[in-house]
């Protein structure tokens, strides 16, 4: 079977076929979603759609770095802290979480460096106090992040998020014991797929990023996990492998990183 990492499907965009996108996927041959929060109402909906479909959708709750700009840190912690204690069972990771400096709705993300950091940081700290893998968030801020992972006196494991960085971001990724994500841009990308085809497959994982993303040949269209199984076939070619290889290991990579059963 496929896992999709990394899609989020408790958004508006699914309001009125989510049960059917769910169905479509597993027809595709994806049986498990891990669904991320960006901030406290999805958090609050991904463990309520984790709750309806147990084992099959997991959640991740946290603060995208976007959010620094209007929550505080310690309120973060402390919301996601309660979050954990009142339904744990569904949770597999924290995150969405991490360092973003690109322009975001006309503003200079790089001016938010500081709360950026300071977020990203009581959510490590969170998923690290409750041995949980972190789902890492990084654009066009590789080493900030880098920085500040290895500034951490005790370091969740965990994955980066659709993987942007280079050879030596992903070598920096290895050392350190990190998974990255790969998604549906990989399909179009010839400097992705150059660098991805470099990376060993013990560190994939396959993730859509549901709604956005969506690969070829349906760009433009809304994504959705069923979508996982053409992410795979690329990246086969890419490792002159096959699919199942592909599906086989990102399956296991999957389990051992969020203690999925």
């Amino acid at each position: 079977m496929y896992i999709d990492t990394h899609c989020h499907l408790q958004f508006s965009h699914f309001d009125s076929d989510r049960q059917m996108v769910i169905g479509n996927a597993k027809k595709a041959g994806v049986k498990k979603f891990i669904v991320p929060g960006v901030d406290m109402r999805s958090n609050t909906d991904a463990v309520r759609l984790a709750s309806i479909h147990p084992g099959i959708v997991f959640a991740s709750i946290g603060f995208h770095p976007y959010e620094a700009q209007t929550t505080r840190p310690e309120t973060a912690y402390k919301e996601l802290e309660a979050l954990l204690t009142s339904s744990h069972n569904g949770i597999v990771a924290i995150g969405e979480c991490g360092l973003d400096y690109h322009l975001y709705k006309n503003e200079n993300a790089t001016s938010k460096k500081r709360i950026q950091k300071e977020l990203f940081i009581e959510q490590l700290i969170l998923a690290s106090k409750n041995n949980l893998p972190a789902i890492i968030h990084v654009r066009d801020a590789y080493e900030d992040f880098f920085d500040t992972y290895d500034s951490m006196n005790e370091k969740p494991t965990g994955v980066i998020h659709c993987f942007s960085g280079g050879l030596q971001e992903a070598r920096m990724a290895k050392e350190r014991g990190l998974f990255v994500g790969i998604d549906g841009n990989v399909t179009y990308s010839k400097t992705l797929q150059r660098i991805v085809g470099e990376i060993p497959i013990s560190m994939l994982l396959l993730e859509t990023d549901t709604p956005y993303l969506t690969p070829f040949p349906h760009r433009g269209e809304r994504n959705e996990p069923k979508y996982i199984p053409l992410i795979a076939i690329c990246i086969a070619e890419l490792h002159h492998t096959t699919p199942d290889v592909i599906m086989t290991a990102t399956t296991e990579n999957t389990k051992r990183l969020f203690q999925m059963v």
